[in-house]
């Protein structure tokens, strides 16, 4: 599977999963409803995904490149 196929399956699924709790949770939307508030849930959810994938590689990129060598290390 490609990374475009990946990508795909898995913005279809979040889109799939979002209506349905949309439509199913306590306040009852309608179809038509959901299908429209999937179509804004689902690029968010994307992006807050990329975003904590991107602040986590920064993290641990920063934790690579620290000046200061953790209290752990020190004492070795």
């Amino acid at each position: 599977m490609t990374k475009w196929q990946k990508n795909a399956a898995y913005a279809l699924a979040i889109y799939a999963l979002s209506v349905v709790v949309i439509r199913f949770s306590a306040g009852g939307q309608g179809w038509g409803t959901a299908l429209l508030l999937g179509l804004v849930v689902t690029p968010l959810a994307l992006w807050m995904g990329w975003l904590r994938r991107r602040l986590n590689e920064q993290a641990a990129e920063w934790g690579r490149r620290r000046v200061r060598p953790w209290p752990e290390e020190r004492r070795r």
